[in-house]
């Protein structure tokens, strides 16, 4: 049980874990992260905080919508694999049932949440990848050998054991040996290395809910000048009103009191304790866990059109470029043979998360074919456009007021005018 203790961050041997007095690394396992507010944070709980689905879900589907190919490196340059199997999973279908789309969305998905993100890869009997799958999550159990070469175990009905890193795709985020052994590598949970701030969250919206399950009022007391006869009758009082009385559909009913009551309700109100901008403030917070700038979650305070395309170009070059290069990197480590990385490597294609809006992207173009790198047919396939009939839209533009460097422009090794020759 070493490995577990490790791994889990278990106690020593000598102390004792059950149901009634459990674990910390048991309570992580099964029913989230107790923190000291007193609630549980789970990856079901964090993602019904509105910052957090959002920051999750915009990683998530950017990752998922760009283009991905297999390339075979050559002499000068590189260009797309479309004879390897690989390429037609990766851009295509991993599996018959499973588009590229939700593959890589599920994978980001998952590894954004709980830190490892897996996939099975199998091979055909000459082994050649034939399909990528998705594991459930928290089903694949990490090993490492004295070296930190990574083992994997799956739990379920196939209950696969010693599979090798060529079997299981793993995409860890925010990677570190911490509680690994021998060098191996795990991801880090945001939700777990935040799990405080998340709490705080959590609770403002039990608050939130709870204020206006009561019909969006505060707290009441009840006075009297006499004592209840017994507590049954206080019971039975205190139950009818918050029957009749409590909820959004019972607001603003007439309360109908006994026996010289009195209705006081505290003086506290939302506007005090900033219950918006407080929520404001929180989701600002679950995106910068993610590193997602404010406005990519809906946030639009301190977005202007001079900056926003500058913080979408930072969140390109940021966290989305990270998580596509973990992910090609994960692809080539399990799909490709160590002969292989030296002839291909995966890309994801992120030009599409930098376009800007149409009249700079035409006025890039402009300049590309004035000065002659792109031709028309090149402007056109960024367009997604077919190219020009005949070939005539590969012809590359050379301006003609330019010379090589070196050159003597002062002479003219053309030839004479006609009339010159005449004379």
């Amino acid at each position: 049980m070493g490995w577990i203790s490790g791994v889990m961050g278990a106690p020593a041997a000598s102390e004792t874990s059950g149901t009634s007095d459990p674990s910390g690394w048991l309570t992580d396992l099964f029913g989230g992260i107790i923190t000291e507010t007193g609630i549980r944070v789970s990856v079901s709980d964090a993602l019904q905080v509105p910052g957090v689905a959002a920051a999750v879900q915009v990683l998530a589907d950017d990752l998922a919508k760009v283009p991905i190919s297999l390339h075979r490196r050559l002499p000068t340059g590189s260009e797309v694999a479309k004879d390897h199997p690989l390429h037609a999973m990766l851009s295509g279908w991993p599996a018959p049932w499973l588009s590229s789309f939700q593959w890589r969305r599920t994978l980001i998905h998952n590894a954004l949440t709980r830190g490892n993100a897996y996939s099975r890869a199998k091979r055909s009997a000459e082994g050649v990848i034939s399909r990528l799958t998705l594991l459930q999550p928290g089903s694949t159990t990490q090993r490492w050998t004295d070296e930190g070469e990574p083992f994997f175990d799956i739990a379920g009905p196939s209950g696969e054991r010693g599979l090798s890193w060529q079997d299981v795709l793993h995409v860890p985020y925010r990677a570190s040996s911490d509680g690994a052994v021998n060098g191996g590598i795990l991801g880090v949970s945001p939700i777990a290395q935040h799990k405080e701030m998340l709490a705080l969250c959590i609770a403002t919206e039990r608050f939130a809910a709870k204020f206006f399950k009561n019909g969006a009022r505060p707290s009441a007391v009840i006075e009297m000048d006499n004592k209840f006869p017994d507590d049954t009758t206080a019971a039975r009082i205190r139950a009818g009103l918050e029957r009749t009385y409590g909820g959004v559909d019972n607001a603003f009913r007439i309360a109908i009191l006994e026996l010289g009551m009195k209705l006081k309700e505290f003086s506290f109100n939302n506007s005090d304790s900033q219950l918006v901008e407080l929520r404001k403030e929180q989701a600002t917070a679950c995106a910068q866990i993610f590193g997602v700038p404010p406005h990519k979650i809906g946030i639009l305070d301190r977005a202007t059109f001079s900056n926003i395309e500058h913080q979408g170009i930072d969140y390109v070059t940021g966290p989305v470029s990270a998580l596509a290069r973990g992910l090609e990197t994960a692809v080539e480590t399990s799909c490709l043979t160590t002969d292989e990385r030296q002839e291909y490597f995966v890309e994801i294609d992120l030009d599409d998360l930098k376009r800007g809006d149409m009249l700079n992207r035409y006025r890039a173009y402009a300049i590309g074919r004035q000065w002659g790198w792109l031709s028309a047919d090149d402007i056109l396939a960024w367009e997604s456009m077919n190219p020009l009939p005949e070939g005539k839209g590969k012809t590359y533009l050379t301006p003609i007021n330019m010379a090589p460097a070196g050159t003597d422009t002062s002479r003219d090794d053309g030839p004479e005018p006609k009339d010159k020759q005449e004379r």
